[in-house]
Order: structure tokens, then C-alpha cells, then sequence
């Protein structure tokens, strides 16, 4: 006696094709994540590269001196007075912390301005 068993290569074949599908979205899918990965390392690094760069530039400049200049080592602190408008500037050497000059200027380094005088403010008329 011979059994015979219908539709089981088609049974195969469809199983096949959902495993070779999952293989498929599952390439697909480590791909997409593997691009946008790249891309947002590629963005940062970029972006990190870029700041170095400017910080590095504007560095050099601060640490700089010319030779014909005489360097003195020395640090200078101004703090605002309680009037808000003049500051005491502190100059002071750094090897010994003593203060080298000590004075009480302006803020804003300019002269002083004239205060503005009361003027009455104009009065409403009807026309007359």
C-alpha cells in the first residue's frame, strides 16, 4: 500500500520562501541601521573636528607674544564698586601676588557723561 501525500512540495516551497524573506528584511534592516550609524558618526566626528580646529586657532593666539615686547608676568582684576559705575581695577605679579597697581576707574573707560536735566513734559491742548 502506497500513501501518497499532496501539496507537501508546495508546503516546502512557500517555507522556503518565508525563511529566504526573513533573511532578506533582516540584511535590510542591518543595513538601514549601519547607514544611519555612519551618518551620525560621520555628522559628529565632523562637528568635533571642526570645534578643535577653532578652538586650537583661537589658543595660539592667546599663549603668543612677540620678542620685542618685555613680558612681565602679571594677572589684572577689575570688579564693579557698589554705585555700578566705577570699578577697581587690580593689577598684581603673578610669581609673588603682590599688587602692582590699584586704582578706581570707570567701567566703561569713557568720560563721564552729563546727566540730563527734569524737562516738563508737554501738556495736552485742544487745539486752542
Amino acid at each position: 500500500m502506497s500513501t501518497v501525500l499532496t501539496g507537501v512540495d508546495d508546503g516546502h516551497k512557500k517555507l522556503q520562501q518565508r525563511v529566504a524573506r526573513s533573511q532578506h528584511e533582516k540584511r535590510v534592516r542591518f543595513w538601514r541601521v549601519f547607514a544611519v550609524t555612519v551618518f551620525f558618526a560621520v555628522a559628529l566626528s565632523g562637528n568635533l573636528f571642526i570645534g578643535v580646529a577653532v578652538l586650537q586657532r583661537n589658543f595660539d593666539k592667546l599663549f603668543t607674544w612677540s620678542s620685542e615686547e618685555h613680558f612681565t608676568p602679571t594677572g589684572r582684576m577689575k570688579r564693579p564698586l557698589l554705585d555700578g559705575v566705577f570699578c577697581r581695577s587690580i593689577v598684581f605679579d603673578n610669581e609673588t601676588g603682590q599688587s602692582v597697581t590699584d586704582k578706581v576707574e570707570r567701567c566703561d573707560g569713557g568720560p563721564k557723561q552729563p546727566t540730563p536735566t527734569y524737562r516738563e513734559p508737554p501738556r495736552f491742548t485742544w487745539g486752542k
